[in-house]
């Protein structure tokens, strides 16, 4: 039962001074006579409730510092400070074919207002070449050209079956004089999400993969590696070179941030030196991958790289710079503030180191907290204001008075902040430039490639450059960008109250694996793999199928596959989704860490169990035996299989569409009503008479359910559509 809220602002100004006039009588002995507001007494006691009613609001309210300490004694973290917002910018040349590069900390703007530079996080070599077609060759099949299908938007997958080798060939065309001593190429890889039901913020197989994004990419960088130790579902190999004549790459000069095509990412390629006019070409040889499903690429964007809302700021001052001197100046009174330069008042987003010279000579170094109030006399530490962009330190009592040392030389003052975040940078991805597509749909067409040499070059881009001239070399002829990601992640220091907020869903996470729920929640929560469902077996253990093992957890799992509209007849189709190696190995090591002391916890892909389906309609809606195909019936035919294919499905299947149940008994009820179902959407009022379901080499049963062991799921499922003139209910065994 939960506990109503304890109020203690439970007297307004009215029941005060109410409850005060009924006591004048007999406080007073009958001598206090006039109670009206004339009388000056009660003009007294009228202020006397005015002052008491505002300290009884006071008692509900929580200050901040007690907020910030019940946050760390639950082990929440505290208010988060100011973000920036993050994108990926493909810079482009403002001359056509000029090789040039990008220093570290170059600014790029898209709108005029102050303070909404975007600053790039590393150098980036932009090289003049031009993606100009695509070819894909999956297992045995032979090679095909998907250039026209890239320029339309349509997904491409990069692989072929479970653990079959792949090729892509990107071809290039290098302008300009090239890159005679080489370059670095930074290619922007965006894949498709697979469309499913785990598509809640968004249409399904809209926009890349939702595990990654210019934020999340940004984010899984600081965190210690999570993503980053997933091992990769394929062993990719990189070669370039001339047209035909590729060849590998050293393994150093390879940097892939798709964590081996895992998800959507930079691909950064070291390359020779490149003379211009030359067609050249990256190939992507996968070998012997293990994806639970291939990767389909959505776009690739050359010359990109990470840029940031945010710019910044190195302090290193001695002994007469303008901070120290402020700094040594004031007194050691309580309430020091310290204002930072550059501009910080509105715009100050983190302090990333303080160290101070103190007067022993020593440096020691200062870190931010969310607030003073629990902070010792000897506790090195400030809060940061960003409101007006200043340090806040303490009084003596809780946090440390700063005092420098200003004897002898050399620096007194080494500090490092970030300035700009918040929500004005948010905002959309940049268009695609139209002639960028249509030069490479004709340079997929040998007798059309010389028009493509004709068109005019794409437009820049809606970010200019806003830099110092420094950060470009050559410095002519400048740049621009365009954003093909949005930008996100930007926004305000977050406030006690949504602290609050965030910590009630924080405490209602699971953290520890000790019910079967708690073991597919930490399961499906494991950073860098994107999984469908997860089912736990307690007591079930790999090897020991007939019995069970005391303190022994299986946790199934099944990755994400395309489940959109044509994704069943797609040539990468992918019916029964098993997970990689990769992907068992991250969430088993999630587990493992979670599980109670004693426990065993084992981690597979699903067990699937093959399945016949027999459906038996009127002869007169399908003149044709059982196994046959005759025209007037193909198109029911199709109707009832791709229904119970739906029904059946590990992913989307079962009455509530988020997979067959593991474990689901097959009933011949239900699936004759997915079939009766499917025919009347379509329009078809034909009756179905029965459905027969078999699994192993038994018979088929009409009537009774026919049960799967725990943690199976229907598959393969063999359809067959038959016609009989018998009355429903006595359709041939």
């Amino acid at each position: 039962m939960t506990l109503p809220p304890l109020s203690l602002d439970d007297l307004t100004w009215q029941e005060l001074t109410d409850a005060v006039r009924s006591r004048i009588p007999a406080e007073s002995g009958g001598r206090w006579t006039l109670h009206s507001p004339l009388d000056p007494g009660v003009t007294l006691l009228e202020l006397q409730a005015y002052v008491l009613e505002q300290q009884v609001f006071r008692l509900d309210q929580v200050p901040d510092a007690v907020v910030h300490a019940v946050l760390r004694l639950l082990g929440v973290p505290g208010p988060a400070p100011a973000t920036a917002a993050v994108t990926v910018l493909q810079v482009v040349p403002s001359r056509p074919g000029a090789l040039l590069r990008v220093r570290a900390g170059a600014s790029f703007s898209r709108d005029p207002r102050p303070g909404a530079d975007f600053f790039v996080e590393r150098a980036l070599d932009v090289l003049p070449l031009r993606v100009t077609g695509l070819a894909v060759r999956a297992g045995q099949e032979p090679e095909r050209d998907r250039t026209a299908d890239l320029v339309a938007g349509r997904p491409v997958p990069l692989a072929g079956p479970f653990g079959a080798p792949a090729r892509v060939r990107l071809r290039l065309s290098v302008d300009g004089s090239g890159f005679p001593d080489g370059g670095e190429l930074a290619l922007l890889v965006e894949l498709e999400r697979p469309a499913g039901p785990w598509n809640a913020d968004g249409p399904a197989g809209d926009g890349p993969a939702d595990d990654w994004s210019a934020k999340a990419d940004a984010e899984a960088a600081t965190r210690a590696g999570e993503e980053a130790a997933v091992p990769a579902p394929a062993r990719l190999v990189w070669s370039y070179g001339p047209a035909g004549a590729a060849r590998p790459l050293p393994e150093g000069a390879v940097t892939d941030g798709t964590g081996g095509l895992r998800r959507s990412g930079l691909v950064r390629l070291r390359l020779p030196g490149t003379a211009g006019g030359t067609e050249a070409e990256v190939v992507l040889d996968t070998l012997s991958a293990t994806f639970g499903a291939p990767p389909r690429l959505r776009r690739l964007t050359p010359n990109a790289v990470v840029a940031h809302h945010a710019r910044r700021v190195e302090l290193t001052e001695d002994a007469t710079g303008e901070t120290v001197a402020l700094l040594s100046r004031r007194p050691a009174l309580p309430g020091l503030v310290l204002p930072l330069p550059g501009g910080a008042a509105g715009r100050l987003i983190d302090v990333e180191r303080f160290a101070l010279r103190e007067p022993d000579g020593g440096e020691r170094e200062w870190s931010a907290v969310p607030d003073l109030a629990f902070s010792g006399p000897r506790d090195r530490v400030f809060t940061v204001d960003r409101a007006f962009g200043v340090l806040r330190f303490g009084d003596g009592r809780t946090g440390r008075i700063p005092r420098p040392g200003i004897q002898g030389t050399g620096p007194v003052l080494r500090a490092a902040y970030r300035l700009g975040g918040g929500p004005s940078g948010n905002g959309g991805a940049d268009p695609v430039p139209a002639a960028t597509g249509t030069a490479m749909a004709l340079s997929a067409f040998v007798s059309l490639a010389g028009l493509a040499a004709n068109l005019p070059d794409a437009p820049p881009g809606n970010w200019v450059f806003t830099g110092a001239p420094g950060d470009l070399d050559p410095a002519d002829p400048g740049c621009t960008a365009r954003a093909p990601v949005p930008t996100e992640g930007g926004a305000e220091p977050e406030t006690p109250a949504a602290a609050r907020r965030r910590a009630a869903h924080t405490l209602a996470e699971v953290t520890r694996a000790v019910t079967a729920a708690d073991h597919e929640a930490l399961a499906l929560g494991t950073p860098g793999v994107a999984l469908a469902r997860a089912h736990a077996l307690v007591g079930a253990r790999p090897g020991h199928p007939c019995r069970r093992v005391p303190g022994a957890v299986t946790v199934l799992v099944l990755p994400r596959a395309p489940r959109g509209a044509g994704d069943a007849q797609a040539e990468d189709a992918v019916p029964l989704p098993r997970p990689d190696p990769g992907t068992l190995a991250a969430v088993r090591s999630r587990l493992v860490a979670a599980r109670l002391i004693g426990a065993a916890v084992y981690v597979t892909g699903p067990r699937y169990r093959p399945v016949r389906v027999r459906v038996t309609l009127p002869a007169s809606a399908l003149p044709a035996p059982c196994g046959q195909v005759a025209a007037q019936g193909a198109a029911r035919r199709a109707i009832v299989t791709a229904a119970l294919h739906l029904f059946l499905d590990p992913l989307v299947g079962g009455d509530d569409a988020s997979g067959w149940p593991f474990g689901g008994t097959l009933r011949p009820s239900a699936l004759l009503r997915a079939a009766e179902r499917a025919l009347a959407a379509a329009g078809d009022r034909t009756p179905v008479l029965g459905v027969g379901i078999a699994v192993d080499d038994v018979p088929y049963e009409d009537c009774a359910d026919v049960p799967l062991r725990p943690g199976e799921l229907p598959g393969p499922v063999d359809i067959t559509v038959c016609a009989t003139n018998r009355p429903p209910g006595e359709a041939a065994r």
